[in-house]
Formats: C-alpha cells, structure tokens, sequence
C-alpha cells in the first residue's frame, strides 16, 4: 500500500491512497495523525506526507510521523516535504524573498482556516527525527525553501 498524505490539494495521486482532511478523497475522513483506520503497521511500501507537518504544532507533527513510521514496512520509505525554515529565514535575510512571502512561507496565507502553519522544520532536525525513529535517510534536499527527506525502514 502507498499513501500520501496532504492538507487542502484538491489533487489525488494516481497509485496512493490519498488523505487530505480537507479535499476528504473517496469520502475518507481520516485523522492524519493516527492511519490506523485506513492501514495496520508494517502494511506501508511508501508514505509521502506532502506539506502537512507545517500545519501541526511540532509536539504533534513528531509524534504524527513517528505514528507513520510505524505503517512502514522493513524496506518501505517515508518522503516528508516541508518549509525548511533556516532556508526561509536565509532566503529573507539575502533578500531573495520579501516580507509578504516571507510570512506567508513561514505562517501561511490565511486564505482558508487551516491555513495557518503552526511550526516550523529545517532539514537537519527532520533527518535526525527520522533517524531517532530507527530510519536510515537516503535522500536529503533543499529546493528553495522547500524540503524534501527520504528515509527508508531497514
């Protein structure tokens, strides 16, 4: 089983079982903290979180994806993208991003209620994250402000 889990895309990915509290796909009302309605541990081959821990306030953004590792299955990967807030704050600084973007990246848009973003990541603290969680990162990256980690259940 592959699942991605998103807040507010309106898009479903082909190959997934797609959550998303808001978009609520196939009529799926599902917590994406807690998967335990939709998969049993070690049932995963692939979990994608895309831009859903920034949403959570951190305590439960950890705790979410150490739920998740464990729907992993031995050889299964989890991606996580999120706002690497050091590259956020870097891109302000360099004056490569204004103030509006800024604060939009870091907080939100506030175009709809859930859109506030509750806490912040860098890339180094979700890998290690990761890693304390018994998961072996094989992929690392930073796209602008964006992060992505890949880490994969040995």
């Amino acid at each position: 089983m592959k699942i991605r889990i998103t807040v507010g895309d309106n898009q479903k990915l082909s190959g997934y079982t797609n959550i998303d509290p808001i978009a609520k796909f196939d009529d799926l009302e599902v917590d994406i903290r807690n998967l335990d309605e939709v998969v049993s541990d070690a049932e995963c081959v692939e979990i994608l979180s895309d831009d859903v821990i920034d949403y959570l306030e951190k305590k439960e953004a950890m705790q979410a994806i150490s739920h998740w590792v464990k729907k992993l299955r031995h050889g299964g990967k989890i991606i996580v993208t999120s706002i690497d807030a050091h590259e956020a704050a870097r891109s302000f600084y360099r004056k490569e991003i204004d103030l509006d973007i800024f604060n939009k990246v870091v907080h939100g848009s506030f175009t709809q209620p859930w859109d506030v973003r509750l806490s912040q990541t860098t890339l180094e603290e979700l890998s290690s994250f990761l890693e304390s969680n018994g998961l072996q990162v094989t992929k690392k990256r930073v796209n602008g402000v964006k992060l992505i980690v890949e880490a994969q259940r040995p």
